[in-house]
């Protein structure tokens, strides 16, 4: 069986759908399995995706589960062993998986991803400068937003290790915390996902840099599925945020503004990701 992180909360959901399908069916239809890159807690993530499971139910007529993994690195794991049918993955793992396991890029959040290194607001640290031999934490090494911000402070000058030291951490949230229990002074983390934090803990912490921008999530299909489940999936998914109920609640709760088209453009455009990325991955534990 997969070794994936599944939740009490995915099976509660799921099963009277599931087991209406099995009742209605001599032969039961195989779940589509979708993984989510775990950039927030299994929870939340699984809360927040929730309208997208039950659309794609509703559109494809067959259930739907809801998968993550411990970290970055075991979920790109899974991915690469085909663990996963629909994979919404961040941008450069997408690039990765469409260039090594020739997985099917067919969608993307619109809006971009500023990566961002923040501190407490009462904080004194204002400029990169500032940032020299201060502790960051940093919401798993593999990354794109720590990827992206490591590449910011090392065109500044600074080197990691020797002016700065890194505090890793399991998720973006866990960055934040450290900050506001004085463990860490900044922390890396990304506009899209800050605004899906709770107010109270994106409030207790100010940008002190903006080290640039790319991409989100990127959707892609395994090949195994097959043109025409693809191009169904695909169909979906474009048309899921002008769904009058679950497709405003799958932006809402994701703080994107629309699901478009990905272009091949668009996975070009992360290349530059890729040798840092396969760097990483090499030295990862």
């Amino acid at each position: 069986m997969l070794k994936l992180i599944t939740f009490a909360l995915t099976a509660i959901l799921s099963v009277s759908t599931v087991t209406a399908y099995a009742a209605s069916n001599a032969l039961p239809i195989k779940p589509l399995e979708v993984g989510i890159i775990p950039y927030l807690s299994p929870r939340v993530l699984i809360t927040s995706y929730e309208p997208m499971r039950l659309y794609l139910e509703n559109t494809l007529g067959r259930p739907v589960k809801i998968y993550t993994a411990t970290n970055f690195r075991q979920f790109l794991l899974h991915a690469q062993h085909g663990d996963y049918d629909l994979v919404l993955a961040a941008a450069h793992f997408a690039r990765i998986l469409e260039l090594d396991q020739q997985y099917i890029p067919v969608a993307r959040f619109k809006s971009l991803s500023h990566t961002l290194i923040v501190s407490a607001k009462n904080s004194p640290l204002k400029t990169t400068k500032d940032l020299k031999n201060q502790v960051i934490a940093v919401p798993d090494i593999l990354s794109l937003s720590s990827i992206v911000a490591f590449n910011h402070l090392r065109d500044a000058g600074l080197k990691l290790g020797s002016d700065f030291i890194i505090q890793e951490v399991p998720t973006f949230i866990s960055a934040i915390l450290s900050v506001q229990k004085g463990e860490a002074s900044a922390a890396i983390s990304a506009s899209g996902i800050i605004a899906q934090m709770p107010k109270k803990l994106s409030d207790s912490v100010t940008t002190i840099i903006d080290a640039g921008v790319s991409l989100r999530i990127v959707i892609l299909a395994h090949p195994r599925l097959g043109k025409n489940t693809t191009f169904l999936l695909k169909q979906a998914l474009l048309k899921m945020p002008k769904d009058p109920v679950l497709g405003k609640q799958i932006l809402s709760n994701t703080h994107a503004d629309d699901i478009v088209a990905v272009t091949e453009n668009d996975m070009k455009s992360l290349d530059r990701y890729i040798p840092e990325t396969r760097r990483l991955l090499a030295h990862a534990p």
